[in-house]
């Protein structure tokens, strides 16, 4: 059984969202719903969720400020949200879940069968921490990116990473000084968070930090600063060349 608190200053969306779960979800669910931060802590308390649907955009007190206060960590979250892009930002780079309001059924399933698979994972703490200092800082370039792989959860800041290659499903990133490391995300995933952090894909199977590009000769052959050397695609080679020359 899943034991889910909801949390929305909006009682309608709190009962849509309460009726989407009973109606589509298929595993045994428990759910208690609470409209405000102060009372939704107290449910967390005697109700001791495993999964907390959270709106971000709430009156006094919001969703980040429940984490805040939470003293009780033991639970995943899953954001629920109509707009705020940097806060979205944010929640993405620390690798947790949110849905955008109106909530997708598809999306919904897809989020609760992700709770599923990781609800024994010791990580959450640590990525709602990553989360909460991301959302102190002035400017999504001092993001740090949480990355989850069977050794555990690391955090690096964008400038930390060389390149990114495609495996199948999954992406290998390497780094300036740390050890390459395998995460199972797809590299496109990855593609779209770093597009504001001068990352740029190259071939299907690459992404580069454009800050490490040592050069690019009219052959498309690009060179790293770390000496690997990189094919670029032909169909986006002009892309590339035209967006390393703004660099």
């Amino acid at each position: 059984m899943i034991k889910i608190l909801i949390v929305d200053d909006e009682s309608a969306a709190g009962n849509i969202l309460k009726i989407l779960i009973e109606k589509h979800i298929s595993t045994t669910t428990e759910i208690k719903y609470s409209s405000n931060v102060k009372d939704a802590l107290e449910l967390l308390l005697s109700f001791n969720p495993s999964l907390v649907m959270l709106d971000i955009e709430m009156p006094k007190m919001n969703g980040f400020d429940f984490l805040n206060m939470a003293t009780e960590n033991n639970f995943d979250v899953i954001f629920t949200t109509a707009y705020d892009q940097y806060a979205i930002k944010a929640i993405r780079f620390s690798a947790l879940d949110y849905l955008l309001k109106p909530i997708d059924i598809l999306d919904l399933q897809n989020a609760v069968n992700r709770h599923i698979v990781k609800q024994q994972n010791k990580n959450q703490q640590l990525l709602v921490s990553n989360l909460l200092t991301n959302l102190q800082q002035k400017d999504v370039k001092d993001f740090k990116l949480a990355l989850s792989t069977t050794e555990g959860v690391f955090f690096y800041a964008p400038l930390e990473i060389l390149y990114c290659e495609a495996e199948s499903n999954y992406t290998r990133f390497i780094f300036i000084k740390s050890k390459p490391m395998l995460v199972s995300i797809t590299l496109g995933e990855y593609e779209d968070l770093l597009a504001d952090h001068g990352f740029l894909r190259i071939h299907k199977s690459t992404l580069v930090n454009t800050k490490y590009v040592t050069s690019v000769d009219r052959e498309g052959m690009l060179l790293m600063s770390d000496g690997k050397q990189f094919t670029v695609s032909k169909r986006r080679k002009e892309m590339v060349m035209n967006t390393l020359k703004q660099h």
